[in-house]
């Protein structure tokens, strides 16, 4: 059937990574039932006790169209009192809508900030409980010891790294699974919350228990049969990563991370299975609002530390994508009203030799036959999943007179039509779209923070189990043109699309070609060097999500020990900071240690097993060790340099020189010997 271009037409959304894949989605596994809803945060109009008590109304109506996880929901509860025991933190919630629920409806009450991917919520038998701890019972005179926490892929909670003696370190573990139901209740169930108590009784059995068979009975009853339960397996990324920042011999009294408590959210496997990042937003959003009552309870004295080796490529990159600007929010609103002080560590990314990002540059003087510029865009056959490109104006710059051609392998081109803001274009096939052009408008998260206007280009599968119309594989080619006489710096970004190591192999990664992207490397003796000035560039092939620069976050990069030069260089896949977003990370630690020997060792999924994993999330979470060992200087609202929380004889820093800080930042942090 032939492809054929539509012409620009308004359209309808506000994510359009959820808009393209949902819309997709719904030709190959439409969910089941009429309970579809969509997760999304809203920041209340009027903040104070009336509207708080209005928006509990409406999540107890059963004609209302909002639900609430019980979590969030008894934390909204309490700020219903008379007294309110969070009095002076924003008035923003996470909440449930029915899907297809205009944002009109609520307008008087609230602002959706976020939306998330729609989910069916089935009635389970997934316990429906209030999370809320109650405070823990400390001892006059007790120093305040560091609160470590983690949100990722799999958390080996068993395992006798997380203990001191017999007992657990954990004060509670949340397993989100995807929401559920529990029959007759008005509450989105997310998983289910494992307290210290609990995880004592398992560890009771002693040598008898049986870690491998807890775990596959937990992941049987919260994980779909189709999702990769990660603590089945004998390496788990959580389990890895927290043992890096936290893990110590549970009869060890001279480590002092042996009394360090810990707290963890294992996301679900679906949101980390889509490493578009799009997916697991809403759960990481909710999972650090959960972690900071948590450890208000434990000792609201204590620093904590919360350690997120996830990421994306493509963005923003300026703190304005929401993940990464409501979890600086929550870090800094935290410690500006409970005085606790709050660390937020994010890995850089590993995108460095991906060929993600590209730039095209209109100078003010040209000749027209610059107006227009190109580059290619490599989809690969057997992709089971959407391909996404970013492209965005440099700070300061506007998009205004740019237009887009957007040219299949077969040289079937849309043609240079300009799409305004809210509009799209889509490629059909027959009555399905295949690849569609977004111009996503500007949005307002509050007075000083704009998501700016960009264009986002989706193209579908190149290959399905299902019976659905395919993208066509190859060189897809993007023509620019700008005619107007001003500057103009594009930067496009690739989203990231691959299957993790592990996970079912649907996606493959796309990428951008270029005639200068095949120039000797002597690293790697191979044609993989990137040429100067060229399209594809390594600036900006970070995280999009380790953009922010407030205070309490670390970014962290990944350095190589090299024992034969006495050096620690960039890790080969470490990402690039650039000028229009953060210059580089904040700092890096070793996570490969040499060019033969990769990774650092840690526990697997299992008791007494080890493993050896790189990358920057095993760098972030040696750094997340090296605050905890720093704890004393951790300081609530701090003003002093992000290095000034280092400031440990435990740690040793090392300075990096300036050619190489836009991929390791200022210093390499190690343990001192």
């Amino acid at each position: 059937m032939a492809l054929i271009w539509t012409d620009a037409e308004a359209s309808d959304f506000r994510d359009p990574y959820i808009d393209f894949s949902w819309e997709l989605r719904q030709r190959r596994e439409p969910p089941v039932g009429n309970a579809v809803f969509e997760p999304i945060f809203v920041r209340l109009k009027t903040p104070g006790r009336t509207a708080r008590q209005t928006l509990l109304g409406l999540v107890k109506d059963e004609r209302a169209p909002l639900l609430m996880e019980p979590f969030e929901q008894a934390v909204l509860a309490r700020r219903c009192a008379a007294t309110d025991p969070d009095a002076g933190l924003p008035d923003e919630y996470a909440l449930y809508r029915a899907l297809g629920t205009p944002d009109a409806e609520h307008a008087a009450l609230f602002d959706v900030l976020d939306t998330g991917t729609p989910v069916a919520l089935d009635p389970s038998g997934i316990p429906d409980t209030d999370a809320l701890p109650g405070p823990a019972a400390l001892e006059a005179g007790t120093p305040a010891q560091p609160i470590v926490a983690i949100v990722d892929d799999g958390i080996g909670f068993l395992n006798a790294r997380f203990r001191k003696g017999t007992h657990s370190r954990f004060h509670a573990v949340w397993l989100q699974a995807l929401e559920r139901r529990e029959a007759g209740s008005r509450r989105a169930c997310l998983g289910e919350v494992l307290t210290r108590e609990e995880i004592d009784t398992l560890l009771q059995a002693g040598p008898a228990l049986n870690e491998a068979a807890v775990y596959a009975d937990q992941n049987a009853r919260l994980a779909r049969h189709d999702a990769r339960r990660s603590t089945d397996h004998g390496t788990s990324h959580g389990t890895h990563m927290l043992d890096l920042a936290a893990g110590a011999d549970p009869d060890d009294a001279r480590d002092p991370a042996r009394d360090w408590p810990l707290l963890a959210v294992q996301l679900p496997p679906q949101a980390v299975a889509d490493t578009s990042g799009t997916r697991f937003e809403s759960y990481v959003v909710q999972a650090m609002r959960w972690i900071l009552r948590q450890a208000e309870a434990i000792d609201p004295r204590a620093p904590v530390i919360v350690n997120l080796s996830l990421g994306m490529l493509a963005g923003p990159k300026d703190g304005s994508r929401f993940a990464s600007y409501q979890l600086a929010r929550e870090a800094a609103e935290w410690e500006r009203v409970k005085k606790q002080p709050v660390r937020v560590v994010w890995s850089f990314g590993n995108d460095y030799r991906k060929r993600l990002v590209a730039g095209l540059d209109f100078a003010i003087v040209r000749d027209e036959d610059d107006d227009t510029q190109a580059v290619d865009w490599r989809i690969q056959p057997g992709d089971q999943t959407e391909s996404f490109l970013e492209l965005r104006a440099a700070p300061g710059q506007s998009l205004d007179g740019l237009a887009l051609s957007l040219e299949t392998p077969a040289g079937l081109a849309s043609g240079f039509v300009q799409v305004a803001p809210g509009e799209t274009r889509s490629l059909m096939r027959g009555d399905k779209a295949v690849a569609r052009i977004y111009h996503v408008p500007e949005r307002r998260l509050d007075s000083e923070t704009v998501q700016r206007a960009h264009y986002l280009l989706a193209i579908g599968p190149t290959d399905s189990r299902h019976r659905e119309p395919l993208a066509p594989a190859g060189r897809w080619r993007l023509h620019c043109r700008y005619e107007t006489r001003a500057r103009l710096n594009l930067v496009l970004q690739i989203q990231r699309d691959d299957s993790l190591s592990g996970y079912r192999a649907r996606a493959r990664q796309s990428y951008f070609d270029d005639p200068g992207a095949h120039d000797w490397s002597a690293g790697y003796l191979d044609y993989s060097a990137l040429s100067s000035p060229g399209a594809i560039r390594h600036a900006g092939s970070h995280n999009a999500l380790a953009s922010s620069t407030a205070r309490q976050v670390f970014l962290v990069g990944a350095a190589r020990c090299s024992r034969e030069d006495d050096d620690l260089p960039p890790a080969d896949y470490t990402g690039e900071g650039a000028h229009w977003s953060v210059e580089g990370p904040t700092v890096a630690t070793v996570a490969d240690r040499s060019r033969i020997r990769a990774g650092v060792l840690a526990s697997g999924t299992l008791s007494g097993s080890s493993r050896a994993l790189n990358g920057t999330s095993a760098a972030a979470g040696r750094l997340t060790r090296a605050l905890a060992l720093s704890a004393t200087t951790l300081k609530a609202n701090a003003t002093s340099p992000h290095v000034a929380d280092l400031a440990s004889p435990a740690l040793a820093l090392h300075e990096v020189p300036r050619d190489r800080r836009s991929r390791l930042g200022d210093y390499v942090v190690e343990p001192s010997t």
